[in-house]
């Protein structure tokens, strides 16, 4: 079987803890409309959020994920709340190891390392997966804008409405083919 990979980006804080399983449901949501379209590979940042989340419910379904990440140290940036926070959910070292295949970008952290973590996320997947609700700042924006300048299909999760939209890249006719 083919792999067809898909990337999911996402809002880094979904007034946790109170729209968790919310957010876990729309993550399930997404993952399964992924798999109805044939997508069997998923690809995540392991920022803070939508990714870690995604990454705990791809683990828990033993689907096929790898762990992008663009220096090692990544969850050393994270403030001592968030790590508390998420070690409430799951054990950041640990989840590694559930991952198919961790790959590690940069030895260390430099400027612009995330952004191109995102692009290799997009540019690596044929369909992204997101929970966005909208803005138009942040990295959840910016990796949905370089999703949209390589033409790939969207599905994107609301946490605010609650609602998936589906975005298909404008396909231009040739008339002289």
């Amino acid at each position: 079987m083919k792999t067809k990979t898909a990337f999911i980006t996402g809002h880094r804080v979904f007034d946790f803890p109170f729209n968790y399983p919310l957010v876990r449901r729309g993550i399930n949501q997404l993952t399964d409309l992924a798999i109805e379209r044939g997508f069997n590979c998923f690809l995540t940042g392991m920022a803070l959020g939508t990714d870690t989340l995604a990454a705990l419910i791809w683990a828990e379904r033993h689907l096929t994920w790898k762990a992008i990440l663009p220096c090692p140290d990544q969850s050393n940036s994270w403030t001592r709340k968030q790590q508390f926070n998420y070690r409430l959910l799951f054990d950041y070292q640990l989840l590694l190891t559930k991952a198919t295949e961790v790959k590690v970008l940069y030895p260390e952290y430099q400027p612009g390392v995330m952004q191109a973590r995102d692009q290799y996320l997009v540019n690596n997947s044929s369909l992204g997966l997101a929970v966005w609700d909208g803005r138009t700042t942040g990295g959840t924006f910016l990796t949905i804008s370089m999703a949209r300048k390589a033409k790939l299909p969207l599905i994107i999760f609301n946490p605010n409405t609650f609602e998936i939209s589906y975005e298909e890249p404008l396909k231009q006719l040739n008339l002289f083919d």
